[in-house]
């Protein structure tokens, strides 16, 4: 039984030495490889490695590509390039921006002056280029304005500042007051910029 035993066992570890061993790699033709089937002629068992070159436009994701029992790795074996990166509204590249970008390279973006960068999830100040497309959600909250005509026809005054325009940043505050004479019909006078939307009080004669 013993010496049974044993021969079972010498035959499964066999097996599974051969099953390893017979592992191979397909040439991959469709991951944008440079003529694959001359850099990846010869030895495709497992552990074998090749040089490549990827397709205009791709980039390759290691130097060399190994044979694993999941198939060539890195996976993939060639990233797509990104062009330029788009246009934000309200905003703008802080470097002179490249015709082509790596999987990988990002792009921070500086919003226009008075406007506010949303750093809030899911929103950042970079883009990223992942296989040919940019990734990432760039916003930026707008400044309110109040002009003297619109504070004319509410009996409105600014409070702190004697201009003919004001701006405030978004999540800043305005703090108004009643010309002389009048008083304020019950909205708060100090409001708040919300993304270019502010609540502007009344005051009226007493």
């Amino acid at each position: 039984m013993v010496q049974q035993h044993k021969k079972d066992i010498w035959l499964i570890l066999r097996f599974h030495v051969n099953l390893v061993s017979e592992i191979t790699c397909e040439t991959p033709h469709d991951q944008h490889v440079y003529y694959p089937s001359y850099s990846f002629s010869g030895d495709k068992k497992r552990g074998a490695k090749k040089s490549y070159r990827c397709e205009s436009g791709y980039r390759e994701m290691a130097e060399e590509a190994t044979c694993t029992r999941d198939g060539w790795t890195p996976k993939p074996l060639c990233a797509e390039k990104c062009g330029p990166p788009p246009g934000v509204n309200d905003a703008d590249t802080l470097e002179i921006t490249k015709k082509e970008y790596n999987t990988g390279e990002r792009v921070e973006y500086s919003c226009f002056n008075k406007y506010t960068l949303d750093l809030r999830p899911p929103f950042s100040r970079y883009l990223t280029c992942e296989q040919g497309e940019w990734r990432g959600n760039i916003r930026c909250l707008k400044p309110c304005t109040v002009t003297v005509e619109e504070m004319e026809r509410r009996g409105l005054e600014l409070a702190y500042a004697n201009r003919q325009k004001m701006f405030a940043p978004h999540d800043d505050h305005i703090t108004f007051m009643c010309q002389r004479g009048k008083v304020s019909g019950g909205v708060p006078l100090r409001q708040q910029c919300n993304d270019g939307v502010i609540t502007l009080p009344e005051c009226v004669r007493q």
